[in-house]
């Protein structure tokens, strides 16, 4: 798949997000599965995102003392404890600049479309380069609404999921 085609499938992908009916009931449900794995209940820290409109509200897990959240400096993701959020220069919710400091993590992952275990992200790269940066210390968890699985082909620098949490699975 192209760069073109691949911008093409995140624009539809964001036009039926947009228009989903169940976006607060399949939120709450993935909220459940993920409070309910082993997986978060064994993380030493979650490294979580502040939900966009298009993508699962996880905010109810977002006041779990573990969790931290992502901001962009320099065109770099890190994360920090702190909890004063401010509307970035994305316009994205993030908070204070003051890096965090973990030794391993669940690390949830926002997803507009999946393909087996390869997401397809907003094009940024942020999440593609902290993964494979930290790949060793993470498990990576894809956060995905049931119409979010479609097809395409990953590319050579696309990060895999280790597992992505679904509804309609």
């Amino acid at each position: 798949m192209n760069t073109m085609e691949k911008e093409e499938l995140r624009k539809e992908m964001i036009r039926k997000l947009r228009a989903f009916p169940r976006r607060k009931e399949e939120s709450e449900a993935l909220c459940r599965m993920i409070a309910e794995s082993t997986l978060w209940k064994e993380a030493e820290t979650v490294l979580a995102f502040f939900p966009l409109s298009t993508e699962p509200d996880i905010s109810p897990l977002l006041d779990d003392r573990r969790v931290l959240l992502p901001y962009t400096e320099n065109g770099e993701m890190h994360f920090s404890a702190s909890r004063k959020l401010r509307r970035s220069a994305l316009g994205i919710y993030e908070p204070e600049h003051i890096p965090a400091v973990y030794s391993s993590a669940l690390m949830l992952v926002p997803l507009l479309g999946f393909d087996g275990l390869s997401r397809l992200g907003r094009g940024g790269g942020f999440y593609d380069r902290y993964i494979a940066a930290n790949r060793a210390r993470l498990t990576a968890a894809g956060v995905a609404f049931s119409i979010s699985e479609c097809s395409f082909i990953s590319e050579p620098h696309d990060e895999m999921m280790d597992l992505i949490f679904r509804t309609g699975a």
